[in-house]
């Protein structure tokens, strides 16, 4: 499992000006032990990116578990590029035999979807919860990933038929980091979704499954809004 915890927030202003975003609060619990415990007990090992206030969720996330897996994948603040990169950082520490979920630290599935395969999640028009906004939509056959599209600019789910969201399941641990390493030694690695799971799906068999409900808080408004729903849920 790896959690990708480690950009700058810079559409959360302020509120993540002190603490990094996977600390934020929901409801009584922060946003990284939502994380964790929703994948703590079918995950070999936990991966966590780390890089903007590194050493607090660090830290945070040792003490809370202090017998628990756990590694870090630091990159510099200075150095941050994109979350294909990050991506990068975190499966160095991973094993190829196991395969792997990935999961963006600001985004709690309400729902408890059967991890089984290479999967990729979507939001629909019924989707409940707080939706952000999407770069990715697919187009599936029987359940099973035909092509992903870009969207540009990026769309509420109310305009499209669905969105891509950032939580995947890789089966094939050695493929994914095939693509990775491959795409970065040509320098050609700068989005998870459009660089490495579009190649992924066009060689491995994989499924779409829609999601009942989710928070997604991108952005200080989405993390009020995803306070208020948890709240009220």
């Amino acid at each position: 499992m790896i959690i990708l915890a480690g950009g700058l927030s810079t559409r959360m202003g302020e509120a993540s000006e002190y603490i990094p975003k996977a600390l934020s609060t929901i409801g009584s619990q922060r946003a990284i032990d939502l994380l964790i415990s929703k994948f703590l007990l079918v995950s070999h090992k936990l991966v966590v990116g780390t890089a903007w206030h590194s050493d607090l969720l660090e830290s945070y996330i040792s003490g809370r578990y202090p017998t628990q897996r756990i590694s870090f994948s630091r990159e510099s603040p200075n150095d941050l590029k994109n979350n294909a990169t990050s991506l990068l950082y975190a499966l160095d520490h991973i094993d190829s035999r196991y395969g792997t979920i990935i999961s963006f630290c600001d985004l709690i599935l309400l729902s408890n979807p059967v991890i089984s395969g290479s999967t990729l999640y979507t939001t629909h028009k019924n989707t409940k919860g707080v939706l952000g906004t999407y770069r990715h939509s697919v187009q599936a056959e029987d359940g099973i990933v035909k092509k992903i599209q870009e969207i540009s600019p990026p769309q509420h789910i109310d305009t499209i038929d669905n969105g891509v969201i950032g939580q995947f399941v890789f089966s094939n641990t050695l493929l994914l980091k095939e693509i990775a390493y491959s795409l970065a030694r040509k320098g050609e690695l700068s989005d998870i979704t459009s660089d490495i799971i579009t190649r992924y799906v066009a060689e491995e068999k994989t499924r779409v499954v829609e999601v009942d409900a989710l928070l997604e808080f991108g952005t200080k408004e989405d993390l009020n809004k995803a306070r208020k729903f948890w709240e009220n849920h």
